[in-house]
This record gives C-alpha cells, structure tokens and sequence, in this order.
C-alpha cells in the first residue's frame, strides 16, 4: 500500500510489528530526495541533488545600498565595487573599507550592466534610453554614447580594453563603441534582445539571445555563427572559458511583459526586464531560422556522442526541458553541447572557480555549486527569498552576491554557518494518527551534530492550535516522534558545527506511525432481484459488495442470510477475500431471504483493536416452487381450438410460456396483457387448424427462479355438422 505525504513524491512503506501473534499496519514517511523536500523550509540550510541535507555556506551582508535590484557588480583595480541598480539608475561604489557612496545617478530608471576596464574606467548600460555611461579612475560620471536602442542589457570589453560592445533590445542588436564614444552597430542577430555578451581571449565576441535562444559567435569581422539553440527562449547568461562556452536559460513560467508605460517610468519584471511575446519558441518548439543563423546548430534532442546523455542517476530529467525548466549548456570547443544543470528556476548569474561552476538563480535566491563531471549539483547558499542576479569573483578571492527584490549585496564566505534548519512540509496522515519511531542516516565529523524536533495538530495549516516543537531527538537510533496523536505532523531539522570548515550532512529521515482504527465501511451490497432481472443461472445466485476502510486495512467478509421467519442469521461463508460470492440455492428451502455481509479489519489489527461493520441486503426470493397451471378449451374458431389458461407462482414472476399440441414444436404465448410482469398471469391463444380428432394440449410456464410449471387438456374435434 502506498502512503502519500503532502511533500511531492514522499514513499510510504508498509511495514509489520509483531505483537502476540497479530500483526498492525505500520506506515513511514522516508524521505531521502531532493524532490521530498520541495516545499521545506530551509534556514542557511541547502539540499543537493542526491537528497543530502547539509549547512549553507554564510553569506555576509556586505554593504547597505538602496535599491529594488543589484542587477550588476565588477571590481576595479583598486578593490572598489561598483553596483549597478534599479530602479532609481543609481551606480553605487564601495570601498573595500566598506564606506558606500553613489558613483553616478542615471537619468534612466534602470543601469542593467557594469564592465570594467583594464585602465580602471567602469562602463555601465541602462534603460529605457539605452545610454552607456562611463566612470573614469578619477570618479568622474559621464554619457559615454547613446545608442538607437531602449535598452542596454549586457556590456563586453575586449581583450585589448579598446572597444566596447553593448547588447540591445528591442531589435536584438549588438553596438561597438569607441573609448572616445563613438559607437556603430556591430552585428544584427534578427532576435528580439541580445541579454549576455562575453568576450573571449580568442578575438571572438559569444552572445545569448532571446527569442530563439540562440548562443553566436561572433568573429572581429563581425560575421555570426550560432554555436547553439537552446530549447528555451533566453540565454541569459555566458561565461567564456578556455575550455568551453557556458551558456545559462532563463525563460519564465509565465510570461512577464514590458509594456511602454512601465519602460518609461523604469519598472521592470522582477525576474529579468524583457518583454517577450506569448508564442515564443520555449513555449510552441517552433525556430524561425535566416540562412545566415543556421550556419550550424546542434540540436539538443540529438547529442552528438554518447558522452553527452545524462549519465544514470544523473539528476538532469530524461527528454527536452519542460515550460518553466531552465538549464546550463557547455558547449565544447568541437561544439559539442552538454546539459550539466536543469532546475525549474531562472539561472541568472555565473562563475566558475576551483574547477566547478557556481550558479545563481531567482526566484528563491538559491546559489548552486554544480560538479561537471558528474552533474551532481549542490546548493550553498540561499537567500531568504529573492534573486541573485550577478556574482564577481574579488581581487582578494572572495565572491560578492548581487540581489534583486531587496537588492542587496553579500559576500560569499568560504566557511559554513554556525547552525541551519530545515523544516518539513506539512505531513498528512489523512486520519488521527499514533506516532512511533524517528530515524535518520547521518554523517557527523567531530564538532558537529544534528537534532530533529516534531510537533502536531489537527489543521492542515500550523498555527496556535498545534503543539510545541517536542525536544531535540539526538539518538537517530532510539529516537521517538514524541508528539500527540493528531492527523498532521511536521519536523524541524536542525544542524549545527563548532567548526566552520565542517557541516554535519542527513542523508534520509523516516518517521513511522499508524493511524488511530477506524471500522471499515461496507459501502454496497447487491443480490439480485429476480422481480427486476433475468439470471443465467437462477439457482445460483451472485452476492456483490464493495467496501473501504479509512485505515487502507485489508478486510476479510463473513456472509449470512436469513428467511422470513427465521429469527437468527445463518453464516454461508467466513474469511472471505473476495467481494463475490456465487450461492447455490438448490438446498435451500423457498422463501423470502436476506443476505448480510461483515466487513472485519481483523487482519491487520490486533483482536482487541479489530473493528468492523455490516450492511443488509433488501429483500430478495429464493424459490423452488413451480407456478400453478391451468388451462381449458373456450370454444372453436372456424377450425382453430380457442385455449385459456392461467399461471401462478407464489414468490417469483412469470417470465415465459409455450404450448404444444399433440407433442409437436412448441409455441410461445404471451399474457392477455402482452407482458410478463406479475407472478399471476393469464393466456388466451389459438391452435393452428385442426382436423377432426382428439388433441391433448400442453401450457408450459417458467418462473424467474427457474422453475417450470404445466398442464394440459384433452379436446376432440368433430367433424362439420356433427357438432364437438
């Protein structure tokens, strides 16, 4: 039997506990995937894609800015930080002293990316009057160009730090510009927006785009080549190493638009500002290629060697991306594209470091570390909600976080957090439970420890009618659920470390219980009317019935029947497992019976515990009794012998009648009325035409319990003249 929690795909199992001879249905909630934890609530706590819980690395808030978004962040060559935010189009700088200041207020709501040059001048981008704007080592802010376009998403400088290049919507175009402010376009993608730039040590210039998803490679002649198209609409994010592209998605659930009223007063979606129109490629799998696009593109759905399939227990889902999932490509320098990471979350940020990539999404502030080789994804660190939009790796080493809704900024720390909790979704036992054991498999190097505390209650929401957290169980071995009975229960894991290079990890945690017995319920009993149908087989009658039992118990079935006029009930069968039952009646005396099912819990219950319940049948017939003929000559008609007769059965109707004579084929007769529909009925028919001579006629009669009944009568005919 299966047991569902209200946690997505939580196993029940059934288990046995022995205990006199009997044996009770014992259920568990196990959970040990990262999907039983879906709806958890995670305090500096974080889940990897094997199910392992373990402590988030710290995220230090770094500095107080005010802002709606940090939708960009860089260094310069002194350690100052600058942040590009929304929605005043403020560019913050902080000191690696911390002292915060405003480098520049735009005219634009919006400075939606920051580049960094080798000279030490900061160039930044905005919307929605697609300014770029220029922060000289000096401090001082000025409009560097303004491009024909709305928006200035993303910023690359080339190697060389002498042209800048801005990705544009709404026209999907690319700008270079001059150091001295002159700008000309670059490339045209024919898409709606080009949302990552990133420039290669090769010359090369790699862009994602939205609409069809495309990642291109542009050379410094300006001529394209799509690397990839991705099965989702957005690429949002690149990083270009030696070794490979990164390409991250992040093509929404639902659709967010940018309508010209929000454009102009600066107001942007909260996950990424781009409006994009209902039957996009993620949405409808159509491409709308131009010759010049398709120069290569390796499908998704066709890798081009085995290496690229998710590898078995890989957590990359098998088939395309679905509405809503995004992912992480690598694309090989053989273009050989990879599928590493596949979340239903927006991927809006990258960095790769030590060997591993780090990945940071919205809409729930989570940061992954994502393990190439394996695909085995963990995540560090997460915000209390919210969007981490951009990740810089500082001079010193450290990580600075970029924020959106609040926007703020934190600094990754390389050390865990003191102690973090995870609380469970709700459970749900359906029916007022006792609880048993708690168990958990964990790994617990010196200077950590793991606790689990539940609680209880009787609403599917907690609130101030559910218990208190029990105390921390500590022993995973001898641990208890020690809360009330109750219907709902929830537990609180917590762990903890005195060490900040360590974190206690839980690989699984399963809390046994049984719900409190409930009788069964036989919910139909069905024996058939032989007034209402017509059996095959009469004297053998099947008995149905259907039942349930709150407690998914297995039920065994006693049968009974009594006859009017009996006082007690006689047991045909007992420890039935079947919900049918054929009854042969033919040593069963006549009458009018009913027929009773117990329905008893028995099996998984000890004797004391056990409940069950019974229903009744309404009235039905068994009969053996043959209807009652008669029959008589009423006269002739021409040469035809005119016949009445009449048929009576004391318990069941009449279903059918034929006749003979003089022992030839029989002929069916019907009732005076033309239905048989009464256990008395009476036939007036005629014979064929009769020579003169002695007849013997025959009315043969049948019942709906299969019985038969007839007579006959003996008549002569005369001839002509001579009268009968």
């Amino acid at each position: 039997m299966i047991c569902r929690s209200t946690i997505g795909a939580a196993i029940g199992m059934v288990l046995t506990l022995p205990g006199g001879g009997q044996a009770a249905k014992v259920k568990v909630w196990h959970h040990y995937a990262a999907s039983h934890y879906e709806k958890a609530r995670f305090k500096h706590a974080v889940i990897t894609s094997e199910g392992v819980l373990k402590l988030s690395r710290q995220l230090r808030p770094l500095a107080a800015i005010q802002a709606t978004h940090v939708w960009s962040v860089v260094e310069d060559r002194e350690g100052n930080l600058f942040a590009a935010t929304g929605d005043e189009g403020k560019i913050f700088k902080i000191t690696p002293q911390g002292s915060v200041s405003v480098a520049y207020a735009s005219e634009d709501g919006q400075v939606f990316c920051l580049a960094a040059s080798p000279d030490g001048s900061i160039f930044a981008g905005t919307g929605p009057s697609g300014l770029v704007l220029r922060i000289g080592p000096d401090g001082k802010g000025e409009v560097l160009a303004k491009t024909p376009e709305s928006y200035i998403w993303c910023l690359a400088i080339d190697p060389s730090g002498q042209t800048i290049y801005a990705g544009t919507g709404p026209n999907g175009q690319i700008h270079a510009l001059t150091r001295d402010g002159k700008a000309s376009l670059f490339y045209a993608t024919r898409q709606q927006h080009v949302l990552s730039l990133a420039a290669g040590n090769d010359g090369n210039l790699y862009a994602g785009t939205d609409k069809d998803g495309f990642v291109y490679r542009i050379d410094a002649k300006g001529k394209g080549f799509v690397l990839y198209s991705a099965p989702q609409s957005e690429v949002r994010t690149l990083l270009v190493a030696a070794d490979a592209v990164y390409a991250g998605t992040s093509s929404p659930t639902r659709r967010r638009g940018l309508s010209p009223s929000a454009a102009s007063s600066g107001r942007v979606a909260a996950a990424f500002p781009v409006n994009i129109p209902t039957g996009s490629a993620s949405e409808t799998g159509a491409r709308t290629r131009t010759s010049n696009e398709e120069s290569t593109v390796r499908s998704h759905n066709s890798p081009s060697s085995a290496s690229d399939m998710p590898e078995r227990g890989s957590a990359i889902p098998v088939g395309p991306p679905k509405i809503g999932e995004n992912s992480l490509y690598r694309i090989g320098p053989d273009g050989a594209v990879r599928e590493i990471l596949r979340e239903k979350l927006l991927l809006l940020s990258l960095l790769r470091q030590n060997g591993r990539l780090l990945v940071g999404t919205g809409m729930d502030g989570q940061l992954f570390e994502v393990n190439e080789s394996n695909k085995e994804r963990s995540e560090i660190a997460r915000l209390d909600h919210g969007q981490i939009h951009c990740l810089c790796r500082r001079r010193d080493g450290s990580i600075a976080v970029g924020t959106g809704d609040p926007g703020k900024l934190y600094v990754l720390q390389d050390h865990f957090a003191n102690q973090g909790t995870v609380v469970s979704d709700v459970l749900d036992a359906k029916l007022i439970s006792k609880w048993g054991s708690l168990r958990w498999q964990a790994h617990t190097p010196d200077g950590t420890r793991v606790s689990i505390a539940v609680r209880s209650g009787n609403t599917a929401e907690p609130n101030d009618t559910w218990t208190d957290w029990s105390s921390e169980e500590t022993d995973s071995e001898q641990a208890l659920v020690r809360a009330p009975a109750a219907r709902f229960l929830q537990y609180r894991v917590t762990l903890a470390t005195e060490n900040p290079d360590l974190s206690p990890s839980i690989h699984s945690v399963a809390l046994r219980y049984m719900t409190v017995n409930q009788a069964p319920e036989v919910t139909a009993l069905h024996v058939p009317d032989l007034d209402g149908v017509n059996v095959e087989n009469p004297k053998k009658l099947r008995i149905k019935w259907s039942a349930t039992d709150p407690n998914d118990d297995d039920l065994s079935y006693s049968l009974f029947v009594k006859k009017d006029g009996w006082k007690s009930w006689v047991r045909l069968e007992e420890n039935l497992e079947r919900t049918e039952y054929d009854w042969d009646t033919t040593t069963t005396p006549s009458g009018i019976y009913q027929a009773k099912i117990v329905a008893s819990d028995r099996k998984d219950n000890p004797a004391e515990e056990a409940l069950s319940a019974e229903r009744i049948s309404g009235p039905f017939v068994v009969s053996h009794t043959p209807p009652t003929v008669t029959l008589k000559v009423a006269g002739m008609e021409g040469e035809q012998a005119v016949i009445e007769g009449t048929a009576t059965d004391p318990f069941a109707r009449i279903i059918s009648a034929s006749f003979s004579v003089n022992g030839k084929k029989w002929v069916n007769v019907f009732p005076t009325d033309g239905l048989f529909d009464s256990k008395s009925e009476t036939f007036r028919f005629k014979t064929d035409a009769l020579e003169p001579g002695t007849y013997v006629v025959v009315l043969r009669v049948q019942d709906a319990a299969g019985n038969t009944g007839s007579t006959d009568t003996v008549f002569a005919v005369q001839k002509k003249g001579s009268g009968q």
